[in-house]
């Protein structure tokens, strides 16, 4: 087998599973398939399956969640993770393991966008669960960690689809509120699958920035949102305590592909042109 793809059913595991499966035998693994917390039945489907690539997506992603049950935020998002790290360094073989993360782990320490070489000081559980799974897999000789922005794309039915969810509440309402405050990269997820597929092919191993080219505030992100889909809704500048969010999340969670335009091989779009067309599809989709 190619590639074994965990988190299949999430947002970007789906995107990854459909985009590879073009060129490579490709399995993916959800969480009633696999569960990375029992070290033993990861083991048992990584020595059956024998993957030359695993790209590693599952994860509690719920960063409130993670605040209130911090124990299973690391159980899931660290212990897993080095379930699968423990067992590649196990059988001594040149497994290439691909590590999904966020640039949220770097915390809230400046104004400006983040680089590779910024110290990561994350805020939240979520955060801190992350980066302590990077830890584990850093350890392997051939690694990837892949640090992406806010994640949009895929399949419309998915809980996470953050673009079709704002088009269905721009469908119902005449307002919507958004955070001016925060701001991040809305990061196409094709985008990141075509990186990730080069960055193997070229055999460039360690931490990379994966994010949408361009900044901007959840406001601005909801804003085109709308714009681009030919909804009449209003969207209105709200403060981030307006919705009260139990995770202490960084208002800046934007970050720069440093080390992908050091290397020129930066295929990342800016994320306006990638949300317009995706937008597109959707309104086309609905025809």
């Amino acid at each position: 087998m190619d590639y074994l793809v965990t988190g299949a059913d999430g947002l970007l595991g789906t995107a990854i599973i459909k985009y590879l499966s073009k060129r490579y035998d490709v399995k993916g693994y959800g969480k009633d398939t696999l569960d990375v917390t029992n070290r033993v039945a990861t083991h048992n489907i990584l020595f059956k399956d024998n993957p030359k690539i695993i790209i590693h997506t599952a994860a509690n992603t719920d960063a409130e969640d993670c605040e209130k049950n911090p124990d299973k935020a690391y159980s899931v998002n660290s212990n897993g993770t080095k379930n699968i790290v423990d067992f590649i360094l196990s059988i001594k073989k040149q497994i290439i393991l691909v590590y999904i993360s966020s640039t949220g782990v770097y915390g809230k320490k400046q104004q400006d966008p983040y680089t590779e070489n910024d110290i990561a000081i994350p805020t939240t559980i979520h955060h801190k669960s992350k980066l302590n799974a990077e830890g584990f897999v850093s350890q392997l000789e051939n690694h990837l960690i892949i640090r992406t922005g806010w994640l949009f794309g895929g399949e419309l039915m998915k809980k996470k689809n953050f673009v079709y969810n704002r088009l269905l509440e721009g469908e119902k309402n005449d307002l919507i509120y958004s955070d001016y405050e925060q701001r991040g990269n809305p990061t196409f997820v094709n985008d990141v699958c075509a990186q990730i597929e080069l960055l193997i092919q070229k055999k460039c191993y360690g931490l990379y920035n994966c994010v949408g080219e361009g900044v901007a505030t959840r406001y601005e992100y909801v804003k085109e949102i709308i714009s681009y889909s030919g909804l009449f809704c209003k969207v209105i500048k709200s403060p981030h305590k307006k919705f009260n969010r139990i995770a202490p999340v960084s208002f800046n969670e934007s970050a720069i592909n440093y080390k992908l335009n050091s290397l020129k091989i930066n295929v990342m779009q800016p994320w306006e042109k990638a949300l317009s067309d995706y937008v597109r599809t959707i309104n086309l989709y609905k025809k």
